[in-house]
């Protein structure tokens, strides 16, 4: 059997511990009245010296402690193995299991000395067995709190926070009111919808929460807002954005650069705005673009013909409806 780190560790300990025994044994006084009066350990050169008695070493005693390491070594390199625990096989499970070994009928002359070398092999083994156990137990599951995106809102309202509906990503259900501090459980895709016929005030969203948090912002609707480019400026706060509604605001061609620079929309909202047909070519950069309403555009003007070339996969809705 190849031996790893912990388990040659063990058996050092052990050998080192069966010498040392050998080394400095127990004695025992084998003169009568009475024979085999046990006696301290000591050298084996040097042996305790009473005088008109005869002295010689308690084999019992070393025996049943060189038996006692022989257990403890070796269960000390079977509980090393490169793999779970398992305390049913070896059979002891604590030091005062192996207390309780050592005061077994037979062993009663064991000294404290072999107590203590079965617990240093014993700790020596559950030490590395533990070091082997906790590289190998699975994460940590998160607690429920951590599972949650915090967000930091304006004490005042600002608007509401929705999610997308699980059933139809067209529908957003309510969530809270944009105010104050929310939690909302991880996974949730999220709109927030800014209180209508106000100035919107975004600067809030730089420390609305970590980078992981905003990126759960995939829709934004500042529709019926006093949106201006003050406004858009602060975008760049919602690196996952996708959808934009800025329908019946006063956002016109000067403010299409910032737009373009959000090459991650999806879906945006310019119905009824400022916005010319001259200008909607800076949109032509976002090639993720799925759908662009400009209701209140033409469709025959060529500029808005050039830019659904230029953009295949998107839909755009213009007059009427048509696209």
């Amino acid at each position: 059997m190849v031996l790893n780190a912990r388990q040659k560790r063990a058996l050092i300990i052990g050998v080192i511990g069966f010498i040392a025994i050998g080394g400095f044994p127990p004695w025992k006084d084998s003169s009568p009245p009475p024979a085999g009066t046990p006696l301290n350990f000591a050298p084996i050169a040097l042996p305790p010296s009473i005088a008109n008695h005869s002295i010689e070493i308690d084999t019992i005693r070393l025996g049943v402690m060189w038996i006692l390491i022989s257990v403890v070594t070796g269960a000390a390199i079977w509980t090393g193995k490169d793999k779970e625990f398992k305390t049913a096989k070896s059979g002891v499970t604590s030091v005062t299991d192996f207390e309780s070994i050592i005061q077994m009928p037979g062993t009663e002359r064991a000294s404290a000395a072999a107590k203590d070398i079965a617990k240093a092999a014993y700790a020596q083994a559950v030490a590395s067995q533990s070091s082997s156990s906790l590289k190998s137990l699975p994460p940590t599951a998160p607690s429920k709190e951590s599972q949650n995106h915090k967000y930091k809102f304006p004490e005042r309202k600002v608007g509401e926070l929705l999610k997308e509906s699980d059933d139809d990503d067209e529908y957003w259900q309510f969530v809270s009111e944009a105010s104050g501090r929310v939690e909302v459980p991880t996974g949730a895709r999220l709109q927030i919808e800014l209180l209508k016929d106000e100035k919107p005030d975004l600067s809030f969203l730089s420390s609305m929460g970590n980078k992981e948090a905003r990126s759960a912002i995939v829709s934004l609707d500042l529709s019926q807002t006093a949106a201006n480019a003050e406004t858009l400026s602060h975008l760049k706060w919602l690196p996952q954005l996708e959808e934009l509604d800025l329908s019946n605001t006063d956002i016109g061609d000067q403010d299409l650069a910032a737009i373009s620079a959000l090459t991650g929309l999806k879906k945006i909202w310019l119905d009824d705005t400022k916005v010319t047909a001259q200008a909607i070519q800076a949109l032509s950069s976002l090639g993720e673009l799925k759908k662009l309403s400009i209701s209140h555009l033409e469709e025959t003007d060529h500029d808005i013909n050039s830019l659904k070339l230029k953009l295949p996969a998107c839909e755009v809705v213009v007059g009427k409806g048509n696209s």
